[in-house]
C-alpha cells in the first residue's frame, strides 16, 4: 500500500492527477488501510473537477480517519464546504489544532477565504499572509502554492485585481524557476487571467499560456477570459469557446453557465442583442449552485445592458414584448453584493434601468482600476468630457464594440470626439499585412492560421490589432479600407 501511495503522489505533483488516481483506485482494491490513500484520491478528484465523486471519496474517508489523519481531513473536508459556498460551516470546520505545519497552512487557508467571503475582507487577508507563512514553514510547495491562489482569489474577488496579479506572477515565475509550474499554476494562472481581464490589460492575458499539464477545469476557464476580452474587442471568440468545451471532461452546469455569460457578452458586442437577453435570463432562472453572487450580478448585468440596446436599436430589430417585466425579472434575480466589485456591478444593474447615477459608477470603477467598465458607464452617461475621456480608453483598449457605441452616442447628441486621423495601412507589420491580405479573401481565422502556419490564437491576435490600427469595426470594413489605399 505505501508503495502505491508514493507512485500516486509523484504522479500527483508530476502534474498528472488522473494517473494519480487511477494508481490509487487499484490500491484500493486491496488495500486495508485506506485512509491516507482516500485522502489523496479526493485531491486528485477535486484538482480534476470531478467534485460529485471527490465529496464522496471524502465521506468515506473521514469514516476511517484515526490519529494525525483526523485534522486532515477535518480541514479537507471544511475546503469541500468552502467551495460550495458554505462559510460559517466551513470556518467551524477548519479550527483545528495541529503541529503539522502543512495542514495548519491548509486550515489557515479556508480560513482566510471564509472570512473575506463572510465579510471581513482585511481580516480574510491577513490569516491567508499567515497561512504562506505557514506553508514557507512547512516546506511544502502544495500548501504554499494553496495559500497563493486562495490569496490572489480574495483580492481578485475584492476588486484588488491590480495586486491580486503582481503576487499571481510573482508566484509563477518563482514556480517556473522551481520547474513545478505545470504541476501547480492552474489556479495562479486562472486567477491572474481574471485580473488582468478586469485590468484592461488584454495583450498581456492573450499572451498567458495555458500548459497542457494543468487541469481541464482552470484551463476552461481560463480560454474563457481570454474568449471574454476578445469579444470586447470585436472579434469571433468561438474558437477560443470551442477549445475550453474540448478542456472541459464531461458535464459541469458551472462551466455551462459560465461560459453563456461569455455567449452573451459576444453576442452583444455582434448587436445580437436578444440573443444576450436569453441567454442571461435562461442562465439566472436556475443558475447552478456554485456560481458566485459575482457571477450571477455580472449576467445580469449583461441582461440588462442588452435588453436596453434591444429596445434603443433601430431598422427591423425584434423588441421584447415586455421589456419592464425582463427588467423586473432579472432585477429580482440580482443577489447580495460580496465585496467592492459586486457592489458596483449591483449599481450598474440599477442604472440601466435608469435607477443610478452612471456618472458616480464611472468614477467607482476608476477607484477599482477597472477601466473597461469605467469606460462603458461614462459612454451610458453621455456628458461631453464622459464621452471623450471613454473614447480615448475604448482606443486604447482596442475595444471596437464600445467604440462604435460611443460614436452613435456622441453623433446623436453631436459632440466632436476630438480623434487624430487614425494611422492606416502604412502601421501593419508584414504578418499583419498577410493577415489582412487572407481576411479581404474571406478566411476564417482557421484558415489563416492553416495558411500562414499560426496557432488560432496567434490569428485572431493579428487581427484585432489589424482592426484596431485600420479603425475598422469588423473584418469586412478592414478589407473595404485595404482596397481603398491601394
Amino acid at each position: 500500500m505505501r508503495e502505491a501511495l508514493e507512485r500516486a503522489k509523484a504522479l500527483r505533483w508530476a502534474g498528472r492527477p488522473a494517473d494519480a488516481a487511477l494508481e490509487l483506485r487499484k490500491a484500493l482494491a486491496t488495500a486495508d488501510d485506506r485512509c491516507e490513500l482516500l485522502y489523496l484520491l479526493w485531491d486528485c478528484q477535486f484538482v480534476l473537477g470531478d467534485r460529485a465523486a471527490a465529496h464522496e471519496t471524502l465521506l468515506e474517508a473521514k469514516g476511517l480517519a484515526s490519529g494525525p489523519m483526523v485534522a486532515r481531513v477535518a480541514v479537507a473536508e471544511a475546503s469541500w464546504l468552502m467551495s460550495q459556498g458554505s462559510y460559517v460551516d466551513a470556518l467551524a470546520r477548519a479550527s483545528v489544532e495541529t503541529d503539522d505545519q502543512a495542514v495548519l497552512a491548509h486550515a489557515l487557508s479556508v480560513r482566510g477565504v471564509c472570512e473575506a467571503f463572510l465579510g471581513d475582507v482585511e481580516r480574510g487577508v491577513a490569516t491567508l499572509e499567515d497561512a504562506r507563512t505557514a506553508a514557507h514553514r512547512s516546506g511544502c510547495i502544495r500548501e504554499l502554492t494553496r495559500a497563493v491562489g486562495n490569496l490572489t482569489y480574495v483580492l481578485g474577488s475584492s476588486g484588488q485585481h491590480e495586486r491580486s496579479a503582481r503576487i499571481g506572477k510573482e508566484a509563477l515565475t518563482r514556480l517556473g524557476i522551481q520547474g513545478l509550474a505545470p504541476t501547480f499554476s492552474g489556479v495562479l494562472r486562472y486567477n491572474l487571467a481574471s485580473s488582468l481581464l478586469a485590468l484592461g490589460r488584454w495583450p498581456e492575458l492573450a499572451a498567458l499560456e495555458v500548459p497542457d499539464s494543468i487541469p481541464g477545469n482552470k484551463a476552461a476557464r481560463i480560454l474563457l477570459c481570454q474568449a471574454e476580452a476578445v469579444a470586447l474587442q470585436g472579434q469571433d471568440p468561438d474558437d477560443l469557446i470551442e477549445e475550453a468545451e474540448k478542456a472541459i471532461d464531461g458535464p459541469d452546469a458551472l462551466f455551462t453557465a459560465q461560459c453563456a455569460y461569455v455567449r452573451a457578452v459576444a453576442a452583444r458586442a455582434q448587436g445580437r442583442f436578444r440573443a444576450a437577453v436569453e441567454l442571461c435570463r435562461e442562465t439566472v432562472a436556475d443558475p447552478p449552485e456554485a456560481l458566485t453572487h459575482g457571477e450571477i450580478l455580472r449576467l445580469c448585468v449583461e441582461g440588462l445592458g442588452a435588453a436596453r440596446d434591444l429596445q434603443a436599436a433601430g431598422g427591423r430589430v425584434t423588441k421584447l414584448d415586455d421589456p419592464e417585466a425582463t427588467e423586473r425579472e432579472l432585477l429580482s434575480r440580482l443577489p447580495v453584493p460580496c465585496g467592492p466589485e459586486d457592489e458596483v456591478w449591483r449599481r450598474v444593474a440599477f442604472a440601466e434601468a435608469g435607477r443610478d447615477s452612471w456618472a458616480e459608477i464611472a468614477v467607482a470603477w476608476d477607484r477599482l482600476k477597472m477601466p473597461y467598465p469605467a469606460a462603458y458607464a461614462r459612454t451610458r452617461c453621455g456628458e461631453p468630457e464622459a464621452l471623450r475621456q471613454a473614447d480615448r480608453v475604448a482606443q486604447r483598449l482596442r475595444a471596437l464594440p464600445l467604440v462604435k457605441m460611443i460614436d452613435r452616442q456622441a453623433r446623436r447628441q453631436r459632440i466632436p470626439l476630438l480623434r487624430q486621423d487614425k494611422p492606416k495601412l502604412g502601421t501593419l507589420t508584414p504578418r499583419e499585412r498577410e493577415v489582412l491580405e487572407l481576411l479581404g479573401w474571406g478566411r476564417t481565422n482557421k484558415e489563416i492560421a492553416a495558411e500562414l502556419v499560426l496557432s488560432v490564437r496567434t490569428v485572431g491576435l493579428h487581427v484585432s490589432h489589424v482592426l484596431a490600427k485600420l479603425g475598422a469595426s469588423n473584418r469586412s470594413e478592414a478589407a473595404r479600407i485595404a482596397r481603398d489605399q491601394t
